[in-house]
């Protein structure tokens, strides 16, 4: 597990000791069905250092996300951490473990207090993961509370950190923390989609941001330029400007886009209601959102209720 240094040459094994580690899972596990970015497709670099919603942190002692994306293949897994929601990241991490996937999977930390636990490593967890730090905040605990002006500023962020993987040339599924895996996602990809979407009903078409594959093509880039411009107007987060701008006709007929079966990745709406264990469920959920629900004692409520704790002696 990555280990917290204070001098570049540590940055520099902690670094090559992922990619390391990544390479010996890949020789186990298969990633046939993990769509990759074609030479067409590999945009040049952008400097986001200095983006005006993002403080990198930037003292010797922490990694940042514009040091990493140059050793990093794709696609990539990202994933947010704050202290507020750490519990349920670290569901999310060993439910991955369950099904022995290898992912290149990063971690944006936006405080030191997630950065210090998940780089200390975490009991029983031996999945590979890289995590770098965004801001000197000791702690955003409150910032986990919906719909705070502090809750809008970590949500929106996340649309920049989406931007800095694709300039990269990089393809990447972003996952909220507040999810379970239960089944390998990508094996549900369409080779074709620019962009894989979450679905938050069974009819109809609101989009989830929660869980969104984007492929480094230059039309998914325009559509994040889009996405960020029109920010400023979500007052809840990044999900309603997220489904105003798709929408737009010069999206919808350039973006090949794929929405994943309500009934397979599942929000927390459908989940409840059915009283069939997950289980027993058909088709079997590949994934399982805690949404429409607020807090995160709610949110660990529904997983436990449901079996879906995964975490040992959590």
């Amino acid at each position: 597990m990555t280990k917290d240094t204070g001098n570049p040459k540590g940055r520099a094994v902690m670094l090559a000791l992922f990619v390391l580690s990544c390479i010996s899972l890949k020789l186990l596990h298969s990633l046939d069905s993990w769509p990759t970015a074609t030479a067409s497709q590999v945009a040049p670099k952008s400097n986001f250092r200095y983006h005006p919603l993002i403080h990198w942190m930037d003292n010797g002692s922490f990694l940042t996300l514009p040091e990493v994306v140059s050793s990093l293949e794709s696609p990539v897994v990202m994933m947010t951490a704050n202290h507020g929601f750490l519990d349920l990241l670290h569901n999310l991490l060993f439910s991955i473990q369950r099904f022995h996937l290898c992912m290149n999977l990063v971690i944006v930390c936006e405080d030191k207090s997630s950065y210090r636990n998940l780089s200390n490593g975490v009991r029983g967890l031996r999945i590979p993961y890289l995590v770098v730090l965004t801001h000197l905040n000791e702690s955003v605990r409150n910032a986990t509370r919906y719909g705070s002006a502090n809750y809008l500023d970590l949500v929106q962020k996340r649309v920049t950190y989406l931007k800095l993987f694709v300039e990269s040339g990089l393809d990447v599924l972003y996952i909220d923390a507040d999810i379970v895996l239960l089944a390998d996602p990508f094996r549900h990809f369409e080779e074709k989609a620019d962009l894989i979407v979450a679905n938050e009903y069974r009819r109809g078409n609101n989009f989830c941001t929660c869980f969104l594959f984007l492929r480094a093509k230059r039309i998914v880039r325009t559509f994040l330029d889009e996405w960020l411009r029109a920010l400023p107007n979500d007052t809840r987060g990044n999900q309603k400007t997220f489904n105003k701008v798709i929408r737009k006709d010069e999206f919808k007929k350039k973006i090949t886009k794929q929405v994943l079966p309500a009934n397979v990745f599942v929000s927390g709406k459908t989940f409840r209601e059915s009283s069939t264990p997950w289980r027993k469920r058909k088709p079997q959920p590949v994934l399982v959102h805690a949404n429409w629900m607020i807090g995160r004692e709610n949110k660990r409520g529904m997983f436990k209720h449901a079996g879906l704790w995964f975490v040992p002696n959590g």
